[in-house]
């Protein structure tokens, strides 16, 4: 797990976006995550109500998700975003905070 990515998560102004489905963000998310799910039809639609110039952590279950929304946002001109390899596994891993609900 990136600790460039644990400073980012810590960072004052970052947006933590979790792009897993809401049963998997219930199970156990970031602290102050907000879930936009990738596989929902309005994906895009909520990525268009976001703050392209605002700075992002984006991470899912693996990484694989993350690497497409991070791809999906960086076409529709956001400028400051990173996801988190090895996705929320690696940061329990880790021994980082995780929240249910």
């Amino acid at each position: 797990m990136s600790t460039r990515f644990a400073e980012r998560v810590a960072g004052s102004g970052t947006v933590v976006v979790d792009v897993r489905t809401p049963a998997e963000f219930a199970q156990g998310h970031l602290p102050g995550a907000v879930n936009l799910d990738l596989q929902s039809a309005d994906f895009q639609q909520q990525l268009g109500e976001l703050d392209p110039d605002a700075r992002y952590a984006v991470y899912c279950q693996s990484g694989n998700r993350s690497a497409q929304a991070l791809a999906t946002m960086v076409e529709l001109g956001f400028t400051d975003v990173a996801h988190l390899e090895g996705g929320i596994g690696a940061w329990q891993g880790a021994d980082l905070p995780v929240v249910t609900g």
